[in-house]
C-alpha cells in the first residue's frame, strides 16, 4: 500500500521484532516461547482451579502477596500491577481470583520482561475472633526475569534483498518495564540505518505503550531511481488490549533528502533535495482472526487518518485516509478456506501536490501479484511515481494438500485487482473516487505457501488477465516472504 520506509502510518501495531530479523531457528525459539507462555497461564489456571476443588463456593480472602525476585522491579510498578488483587479488604469469589490472576499473568508477559511466572497459594489461618467461612490465603508470584541485556548480529538473504544487522537491547532498564533497543542494518537496498528505540509501560499500565524512535538510514528507491536519507523521530503510544479492538496514536516528526541517480522523470527531478514532515496520526484496529499470517475464520478491520502540515517547514501538506479490511472463512467440507480482503487510501494534497514519499503505491509479490513491486499506477519515463487514490483487494483459495492436511503447506489459487491514480483538484473528491470504480488490473494465480508461525512464504505462477499501458507486468514465477498479504 505504501513504500517501503520509515512510515508509521497505517502500518500494523509493532511488533517487538522484525520478522526480517530472525532466522529459522530463531522463529521456531519465538514460537515455543509463546506456546509456553499460554501453556503457563493455562497450567497456574488449572493448579488454583483443583487446589480450590473442595472449596468453589467459599469466598477468599487476600491476606497480601508474595513476590520472588521483587528486588528486579520497582516497588511503584509492582504495587500497579498487582493492585487488583489487593484493593479491596473484603472476600472475593473464586472466579474473580482467577481472573485476577491471570490478568497478572498477562500483563507481565505483555511488557516481555520475564521468561516465567509461576504461583502457588498458601493457606493461612484466619485471625483470632473473625467470622465468616472464607478462606484466608497468600498468592505467592515465583517471577523468573529476562536477561537484562541482549546482542544479536547475522545476515538476511530474500526478496532480492541482503543485509547484515546487528542489534542490542537492555530489558528493564529503571524496574518497570523499560527497554532501550538498538539497530544498525547495512545491505543492498538499505545503505545504512540506524534505529535507537526507548519504550515502556505508561503510568505502570501494562495495557499502554509509549515508543520513541530516533533513526537515520540511507536505501534504494528503486521504482524512481533514486535513493533517500532520513533523520527522524517518532512518538508512539498504542494499546495492548486483550480484546480485538486497539489504538495507535502517532507523531512524527522527519527529514529526508531525495536524491535522484538515474530518474528520467520530471517529478523526481523537481522534488529532489530536502523534504520535512511532522504529521500526526491516529489508527484504530479490530481483530479477531484465529491467525495473523493465514487465518481460517475471523476478521480484521483497519482505519487510519494522518494530518501533516501543523509545522511551519512542511513542503507537501496533507491528509491522508487509508483502511483495508479481511474476512476470513473456512470450507470444512473441502478442506479449505477462503480469505477476502481489500483496502483503500485517499491522500489529499493541501498545496499544489503530493510529495513522491508521500504517495501510495501498489503492485508486488506481497500485493497485486503478478505485477512488479510497486509497479501499478502513473508513470513518468522510467519511473513509477505513485498515487493519491487506490483500491485494491483479492480472494484467495486455501486448500489442503491431499494426504498431508496436518503440514503447513498448502495451495493456494487466488484472483487479485488493484487500481491507483492522482488526485486531480480542479475535480472534486466524489469525481476523483469515481475512477476507481471501473479499469482495474487483475490477475490470477496458483502456488504453494507455507505457513511459518512468524512469517508466510508463497511461491506462485502468476499471469496477468487484465494489465493497462502504464503497469510493469510479472509472468511466470513469483515468490514473496512477509506477514502480510493481499
Amino acid at each position: 500500500m505504501s513504500q517501503d520506509y520509515n512510515d508509521e502510518f497505517i502500518d500494523n501495531i509493532k511488533r517487538k521484532d522484525s520478522i526480517k530479523n530472525l532466522t529459522d531457528a530463531e522463529k521456531e525459539l519465538e514460537k515455543l516461547k509463546n506456546d509456553k507462555q499460554s501453556f503457563m497461564i493455562e497450567q497456574n489456571k488449572q493448579y488454583l482451579e483443583s487446589l480450590f476443588q473442595d472449596h468453589k463456593s467459599s469466598p477468599i480472602k487476600i491476606r497480601n502477596v508474595q513476590i520472588t525476585n521483587a528486588q528486579t522491579f520497582r516497588d511503584s510498578f509492582l504495587q500497579s500491577q498487582f493492585k487488583s488483587l489487593l484493593a479491596s479488604d473484603q472476600s472475593v469469589s473464586l472466579e474473580s481470583f482467577l481472573t485476577k490472576v491471570e490478568h497478572i499473568s498477562k500483563n507481565f508477559l505483555k511488557l516481555g520482561i520475564i521468561d516465567n511466572l509461576l504461583v502457588s497459594v498458601q493457606q493461612v489461618n484466619p485471625p483470632m475472633f473473625s467470622r465468616g467461612t472464607s478462606l484466608h490465603v497468600v498468592p505467592v508470584f515465583n517471577i523468573i526475569p529476562t536477561k537484562k541485556f541482549y546482542a544479536k548480529t547475522g545476515t538476511n538473504i530474500g526478496n532480492g534483498e541482503g543485509d547484515g544487522y546487528i542489534q542490542f537491547q537492555l530489558r528493564n532498564i529503571f524496574g518497570g518495564g523499560e527497554n532501550l533497543e538498538f539497530d544498525a542494518v547495512s545491505g543492498t537496498k538499505t545503505q545504512s540505518s540506524y534505529m535507537l528505540n526507548y519504550n515502556q509501560p505508561l503510568f505502570n499500565n501494562a495495557n499502554y505503550r509509549l515508543e520513541n524512535l530516533f533513526y537515520v538510514n540511507t536505501r534504494k528507491f528503486d521504482w524512481i531511481q533514486a535513493n533517500v536519507t532520513g533523520r527522524g523521530v517518532t512518538n508512539k503510544i498504542h494499546t495492548l488490549f486483550d480484546g480485538p479492538v486497539n489504538h495507535e496514536v502517532v507523531l512524527e516528526n522527519y527529514w529526508k533528502v531525495l536524491n535522484n541517480y538515474g530518474s528520467k522523470s520530471l517529478e523526481v527531478l523537481q522534488q529532489a533535495g530536502s523534504q520535512y514532515k511532522s504529521s500526526l496520526s491516529y489508527n484504530i484496529i479490530y481483530d479477531s482472526r484465529n491467525n495473523k499470517h493465514l487465518p481460517t475464520v475471523g476478521k480484521y478491520l483497519q482505519f487510519g487518518v494522518e494530518f501533516n502540515g501543523w509545522a511551519k517547514y512542511v513542503k507537501y501538506p496533507f491528509i491522508k485516509t487509508a483502511g483495508q479490511a479481511q474476512f476470513s472463512y473456512s470450507l470444512p467440507k473441502f478442506k479449505s478456506s477462503v480469505i477476502a480482503t481489500a483496502k483503500t487510501g485517499m491522500l489529499y494534497p493541501l498545496g499544489t501536490t503530493s510529495s513522491l514519499l508521500d504517495r501510495f503505491y501498489i503492485g508486488g509479490p506481497n500485493d497485486v501479484r503478478s505485477f512488479m513491486l510497486n509497479g501499478l499506477g502513473p508513470k513518468d519515463f522510467n519511473s513509477s511515481i505513485g498515487g493519491d487514490i487506490f483500491l485494491n483487494g483479492g480472494i484467495s483459495l486455501i486448500t489442503d494438500i491431499p494426504r498431508y492436511t496436518e503440514s503447513n503447506f498448502k495451495i493456494h489459487n487466488f484472483v487479485n485487482f488493484g487500481k491507483l491514480v492522482k488526485m486531480d483538484k480542479s475535480q472534486g473528491i466524489i469525481d476523483n473516487l469515481k475512477q476507481l470504480t471501473h479499469s482495474h488490473s487483475l490477475s490470477y494465480g496458483i502456488g504453494l505457501l507455507f505457513n511459518h508461525p512468524m512469517a508466510r512464504f508463497e511461491l506462485n505462477l502468476v499471469v496477468p488477465i487484465i494489465a493497462h499501458d502504464r503497469d510493469s507486468v510479472r509472468k511466470g514465477i513469483q515468490y514473496g516472504i512477509g506477514v502480510s498479504f493481499l
